[in-house]
């Protein structure tokens, strides 16, 4: 008879126990996202760092991917040609949620984008493991997509732009004119004088008043950390003015 009596409390307990069960390596405290409603990465964003150089210490790398899926990238080779920096755009394509491919006129490179950074695949689409591996990562920099900006400034004539901190400035030149502008209100409008020297790598250009140096070098914002393809100097009668410039095609 307690036999009997003890069939109904075991399978309670039993009942009891099943219920708290939960499946092996999950954790019934975490709530568990549908793979359905998890967030893609977002590609778009402009990256940058120092990778690995063969011949050189390192290699001074930017891309901005856009959302019209072109992209712009800057390289620089440090201590070698200057450090002489060079653009080139094209069109990149996601081959998967987190992969990105940069189609080159001469070749193409394949990015994982990982934690709000991109990482540069191997010549076969793989991770680069090994010691090596923090060497291929590229941090995200706010204000790499200057579209709208350069196509206003396209739209009313002007060929490069220029700009600084500490205190801020602004340079803008056209065909015709030179104007230079900083955040004390003090501005200066001139007749853009010829190129003397006008080579390659450099340009100057001296007008009463002001004298503009730009090199063909890549500068970064000290304020943002944006790469630029120039180097610009300004001298205004005894006050001088360092920034980064682009040339606007």
């Amino acid at each position: 008879m307690k036999k009997i009596l003890l069939l109904p409390v075991l399978l309670s307990a039993l009942a009891a126990c099943n219920n708290n069960t939960t499946t092996s390596g999950s954790d019934s405290s975490v709530p568990h996202t549908p793979s359905a409603t998890r967030t893609a990465p977002v590609l778009t964003g402009t990256y940058q760092g120092t990778l690995p150089c063969a011949d050189c210490p390192g290699m001074d790398y930017q891309i901005s991917l856009f959302d019209d899926h072109t992209f712009s990238e800057l390289v620089a080779y440090q201590g070698r040609g200057q450090s002489i920096a060079s653009v080139e755009t094209g069109t990149w394509k996601q081959t998967s949620d987190s992969t990105v491919v940069i189609q080159k006129k001469t070749d193409s490179s394949s990015f994982l984008s990982a934690e709000g950074k991109l990482l540069l695949l191997d010549t076969k689409g793989k991770r680069i493991e090994g010691v090596l591996a923090s060497n291929y990562i590229l941090k995200p920099v706010e204000g790499g997509d200057r579209r709208q900006l350069l196509a206003e400034k396209s739209k009313v004539g002007i060929r490069f732009t220029a700009n600084g901190n500490e205190p801020g400035w602004t340079l803008d030149l056209d065909k015709q004119k030179l104007r230079f502008r900083n955040m004390n209100g003090d501005s200066l409008q001139v007749s853009l004088p010829p190129a003397q020297p006008n080579t390659d790598t450099l340009k100057v250009y001296t007008a009463p008043g002001i004298t503009v140096s730009i090199r063909n070098t890549m500068c970064a914002d000290d304020m943002s950390g944006l790469m630029k393809p120039n180097t610009v100097q300004v001298q205004v009668k005894d006050k001088t003015y360092q920034g980064c410039g682009e040339y606007i095609k």
